[in-house]
């Protein structure tokens, strides 16, 4: 009887331990330490070729954006400098990697944009909202003057 008891209460711990773990891999998770170009010393992010580490721009500001309904990976992560004389100057970094291309960063109210590509820097643009929805535009083959709605939307988290 005694055997019958401890055999069910290991069954039961392996059991929960397995609910647990199914549990935490559903979850969303953020990396800890954002990819780099090194592996240690400063983070470094390649943009436009260029190799910047955060010690030379006085940090780097971020937001971590995800796939709307399915937050497991990372996408893309847009950010700016901490340096107060690049004020203005932003990034985008693709594929959650460390590679990506400048861009013009401003602030409209509660919004955070990021322009780039192009000759004059406004092919693409990327709004994150106050709620956090990452919002992606495309405006390669919209006309001049023309609206567009956004081709893709993320959820985004500051880091």
């Amino acid at each position: 009887m005694n055997k019958k008891i401890i055999i069910h209460g290991i069954t039961v711990v392996v059991f929960l331990m397995f609910i647990v773990l199914s549990l935490a891999s559903t979850a969303t998770t953020t990396p800890l330490r954002p990819s780099s170009a090194n592996s240690t010393g400063p983070r470094t992010i390649i943009l436009n070729d260029e190799y910047i580490t955060e010690k030379e721009v006085e940090g780097f500001i971020s937001w971590f954006c995800y796939d709307y309904v399915n937050e497991k990976k990372l996408i893309l992560e847009v950010g700016m400098f901490g340096a107060q004389e690049l004020n203005g100057i932003g990034y985008v970094l693709y594929d959650g990697g460390y590679i990506g291309e400048f861009s013009h960063y401003r602030r409209n109210g509660l919004e955070h944009i990021w322009d780039w590509g192009g000759q004059d820097g406004t092919d693409y643009a990327f709004v994150i909202k106050s709620d956090g929805t990452g919002l992606y535009y495309d405006f390669t083959r919209v006309k001049k003057g023309e609206s567009t709605k956004p081709r893709d939307v993320f959820k985004c988290y500051k880091k």
